[in-house]
Formats: structure tokens, C-alpha cells, sequence
């Protein structure tokens, strides 16, 4: 009979290599994977939707303006985060990004039963304002991402980031 495994109730953590040290996602770390290059990092704040944006003339200069109240501020905090753990560049080439979106629960919402946040703020929206403060900060182009795992649920406010450079194939044919 097998000896039974305890199971640890500690935060998931990513070993990596032996000579990496581990990346609790709980926290602001990053590191280089030796395979392809990995930024991982947290911003802890209310997420903002960027929403349609509107313009009209006045005076004949054109006005734009944002339906989103905070946009600004938000999407500053995303891209002074990501500045602490930029590369010396922006890369160029394709990209993979993982969003994990935290949002405050309601007070209304039930207690004892898992509740999804199947409401407002959009998550493409919710996205766009991440990718567009990234945008000069980690990639050249929001263009360059061609993988995306976007989730929301109800906890801290805020947005757990992770965006890894994929590895393009070998140009040579077999």
C-alpha cells in the first residue's frame, strides 16, 4: 500500500530550473527562462475597462475623450509596473501573454457558493487597457501577440500579468 501524499496548502509556485528561484505569483518577480524569455508580474489596483472612445470637432480641433473614468491612471500603473521589469527593449517578435484579472466581489453576491463574475467590466475590454500599457514598455506592438489565456474572478483587485517571448521555428527546411 502506497504511503499517502500530504497535500501542501502554501500558493502554487513555478519551480523552474534548480539554479532559477521559484516564482510565487503572488508577488512582482521576473526572470529569464532559459528556453524563451518569461516577465511575470503583479499590479494591484481596480481594473479599468477601456471603453469606445468618442470624438467631435470644436472650433474645427478635434476633441477625443474616453468613456472610461481612470483609464489613464490605470492603464500608468499597469505600464510603471511593467518598467520594473522590462527588458532592456521592447521585443519584437511574437508574444504570449496570460491575464488573470481580480475584481472586488459584491456584497450582495451569496456567500457559500462559488459566483462567477458574469457581468460588466467586458474582459476584451478589460484586455485592451492592459495590452495598450504594455505597449513601448515590454513589446514593440500589441500586434505581436499572437497567444492570449485572459480569466476574471472575484478577489484582490487587480491583475496578474505574465507575457513570454515564443521561440520561432527554424527557418531551414528538412
Amino acid at each position: 500500500m502506497a504511503a499517502a501524499r500530504r497535500r501542501s496548502s502554501a500558493p502554487v509556485m513555478d519551480a523552474g530550473s534548480a539554479d532559477e528561484p521559484p516564482l510565487d505569483l503572488a508577488t512582482s518577480v521576473a526572470y529569464t527562462n532559459p528556453v524563451r524569455d518569461r516577465i511575470v508580474f503583479h499590479v494591484r489596483g481596480l481594473p479599468v475597462p477601456q471603453g469606445s472612445t468618442r470624438s467631435w470637432v470644436v472650433n474645427g480641433k478635434p476633441v477625443i475623450t474616453s468613456s472610461s473614468k481612470g483609464l489613464g491612471t490605470w492603464r500608468r500603473l499597469v505600464a510603471d509596473v511593467a518598467q520594473g521589469h522590462a527588458p532592456p527593449e521592447p521585443w519584437e517578435g511574437p508574444v504570449a501573454i496570460t491575464l488573470d484579472f481580480g475584481l472586488p466581489k459584491p456584497k450582495s453576491a451569496p456567500k457559500r457558493r462559488r459566483v462567477w463574475p458574469a457581468k460588466r467590466p467586458d474582459l476584451d475590454k478589460l484586455t485592451r487597457s492592459v495590452l495598450d500599457a504594455l505597449t513601448y514598455v515590454i513589446f514593440s506592438d500589441d500586434c505581436q501577440v499572437v497567444e492570449f489565456h485572459v480569466r476574471k474572478e472575484y478577489g484582490p483587485p487587480g491583475v496578474v500579468v505574465e507575457v513570454c517571448r515564443i521561440d520561432e521555428p527554424a527557418s531551414g527546411r528538412a
